[in-house]
């Protein structure tokens, strides 16, 4: 099934865009698309924890989009596979590798955001779970 496969590209290319754009805030509010490139990022830059601001709306509001991007990935990845764990190693891959890639693009790449990610393609999981489940149910009954 190709059409599955076009749409994980598609989403995939959207997600790097949105991550590598050099201001967050002026992207959101603004819809201003600026890239810098950086050759020499900072890989230490991955451990660091001190800018995480739950008290930000700002922050919220782009954490939120991390979670509900990676799992819509989720979503669209086991439309395609079918399989889970495929599915939940492609994804958890891809969001180790546009946190690596964001440094690249002098953005904050942050291990922080991969849990936050993971916390996505957790909660798309179950959603398809509930929906296997009701499904087989449904024709169980019906």
């Amino acid at each position: 099934m190709r059409f599955p496969l076009f749409l994980i590209i598609l989403w995939a290319s959207v997600i790097l865009a949105v991550m590598s754009t050099s201001d967050a805030y002026a992207f959101l509010v603004d819809q201003v698309v600026e890239y810098q490139i950086n050759l020499q990022p900072n890989f230490l830059e991955l451990l660091k924890f001190s800018d995480v601001a739950f008290n930000d709306a700002f922050y919220l509001a782009q954490k939120t989009g991390h979670l509900l991007s990676f799992g819509i990935l989720y979503i669209l990845m086991f439309i395609w596979l079918k399989q889970t764990f495929y599915s939940w190693f492609l994804c958890t891959s891809f969001a180790f590798f546009s946190e690596v890639f964001q440094l690249f693009f002098d953005r904050n790449g942050r291990l922080f955001d991969v849990g936050i990610d993971l916390i996505g393609i957790f909660l798309a999981h179950h959603l398809i779970i509930r929906v296997l489940n009701f499904k087989n149910e449904f024709s169980k009954n019906g």
